[in-house]
């Protein structure tokens, strides 16, 4: 029997989409969701689901091990507020990464995680693997084309988005009349967004895109039908995704919807240099 493929799972609907593609492929799915920000209703979703606590590097293993697992999916958002969070227990093997750590990047961070895991035999798949028909397609997606000014918002909140990314400030830029009124920290695209409604009221452009060297085992930029709800809910005009670096999960409903609410979205290519 081959072996299971495991779920690390975070918050939101990508752990679902993860789970749902691997099984059309044929594999078995176990679930390990971390507490506090799975879903537990993606137990309905995988042959076996336990949660676990965040931080606990050395049960993350052990219970890998125990499914005989070999490969394994990061999927969910899990913010590095909890490194900051005092009632967040480190488990030893988790304090010793950390303490070996020059910084604590998501790039840093994670990939030391692939490591480990690796020494142990198990091995990180690109996020996408089992959702590419999720990646964003290249050029205008909705009905709506930009208009002149969003446009040069777009492609200016391109190079700052990017830039910002560089230094793992976040992945998501919220721009209006050339100005740069937002960008994403620790709370997340949604709250980022809400926040630039507040700020600057609606027209906005809003920009995701993935840091330049990103690594897709655990990096991917996600928007889903959360996102739009903030997109509508602020008055958001168009939306650019970097095209086949980010994921649009329920592309079909997510575009139709976003159409409906007039919005305009967009795969969008980096500028040269």
């Amino acid at each position: 029997m081959a072996a299971p493929l495991a779920v690390i799972a975070g918050s939101g609907r990508f752990p679902f989409h993860v789970a749902r593609g691997a099984k059309r492929r044929g594999l078995s799915v176990v679930a390990l969701g971390i507490q506090g920000w799975a879903d537990p209703a993606l137990a309905q979703e995988v042959e076996r689901f336990e949660p676990i606590e965040v931080g606990q590097l050395g049960r993350l293993i052990e219970r890998l091990k125990a499914h005989g697992v070999r490969q394994a999916v990061m999927a969910g958002k899990v913010t590095k507020e909890v490194l900051l969070d005092r009632r967040t227990a480190f488990d030893p093997q988790m304090q010793r990464l950390l303490q070996g750590l020059r910084d604590h990047s998501v790039a840093a961070l994670l990939g030391a995680i692939g490591t480990r895991l690796a020494a142990e035999g198990i091995t990180l798949l690109d996020s996408s693997t089992f959702v590419m028909d999720d990646l964003c397609p290249a050029g205008v997606l909705t009905s709506r084309r930009p208009s002149p000014a969003e446009e040069v918002d777009m492609a200016l909140g391109l190079r700052v988005a990017r830039t910002l990314a560089a230094f793992d400030v976040g992945q998501t830029v919220v721009m209006k009349d050339k100005v740069v009124v937002a960008v994403e920290a620790l709370e997340g695209t949604d709250a980022a967004i809400r926040r630039a409604h507040t700020l600057a009221g609606p027209g906005l452009v809003v920009v995701k895109t993935a840091s330049p060297n990103h690594d897709r085992r655990f990096d991917l930029p996600v928007v889903g039908m959360d996102t739009l709800e903030a997109l509508r809910e602020t008055g958001v005009s168009c939306l650019a995704v970097e095209a086949g670096a980010a994921l649009i999960l329920d592309q079909p409903a997510f575009l139709k919807a976003a159409g409906a609410a007039g919005l305009c979205v967009v795969g969008a290519s980096l500028p040269s240099g």
